[in-house]
């Protein structure tokens, strides 16, 4: 009986990490910066293999539908299908010895009028065969996705709210994301969020206060 891998997903600051048998070789795969804001037409994106194994590893740049969102609930879409795409990374793949480190190039087709987000993964791919086994299996050890964000060239952080049947919406007027931060959301605390141009945001709750922009907000819907 062929013997199988098994890979268990943890999320840990965006990463897929799979555990692998004794003997098998580990790829560590990181990009720097892991969040970047783009507001040139080129910038540079650092890829290094800190694992001890050479690593070829793919690269593809999806952008964001739904940015604001958590992770796993975010829409991407390859640029490879976008009609009129804004931005671009070159190379699409890179071999990388152990420690070495090798650029990415973004480039800036257009500058948006409001902020568009997108996910840069790099994902590592190695041919191994389990110690013990004939069988060759394709592993992905460890890959990251990096955030991007391609600013226009006027940046305004603006916002409003309204009242719903289901509690508060939040919308970024301006042309960059709003970031609210040390929130209680019906005397709660939760987590910080952002709200990005053209991406509303649903609060379930009638009573919202914390901070925007660094700056004291308090919001309360009465029925």
């Amino acid at each position: 009986m062929a013997s199988r891998l098994t890979c268990a997903a943890h999320k840990v600051a965006g990463l897929l990490l799979c555990t692998l048998p004794w003997g098998a070789a580990q790829a560590l795969i990181d990009i720097s910066p892991k969040i970047m804001a783009m507001d040139s037409e080129h910038t540079t994106v650092q890829v290094s293999n800190t694992g001890d194994t050479p690593e070829f590893v793919e690269i593809t740049l999806y952008q964001v539908a739904n940015p604001g969102v958590p992770p796993e609930e975010e829409q991407l879409i390859p640029l490879g299908i976008v009609k009129d795409p804004y931005l671009y990374a070159t190379p699409f793949k890179l071999s990388l010895g152990p420690r070495q480190q090798k650029p990415v190039q973004l480039k800036a087709l257009k500058i948006p009028e409001q902020e568009k987000v997108y996910r840069l993964a790099v994902i590592p791919q190695q041919n191994a065969r389990i110690q013990g086994t004939q069988d060759n299996v394709m592993l992905l050890n460890l890959g990251f996705k990096g955030l991007i964000r391609q600013l226009p060239a006027a940046q305004t952080a603006t916002w409003q709210h309204r009242c719903t049947a289901g509690g508060l919406q939040l919308e970024a007027t301006g042309t960059v994301r709003v970031g609210f931060s040390g929130l209680q959301q019906n005397n709660q605390s939760v987590e910080d969020f952002n709200v990005y141009p053209g991406t509303p945001r649903q609060i379930a709750a009638q009573h919202l206060a914390g901070q925007v922009e660094g700056k004291p907000f308090r919001l309360q819907c009465v029925r």
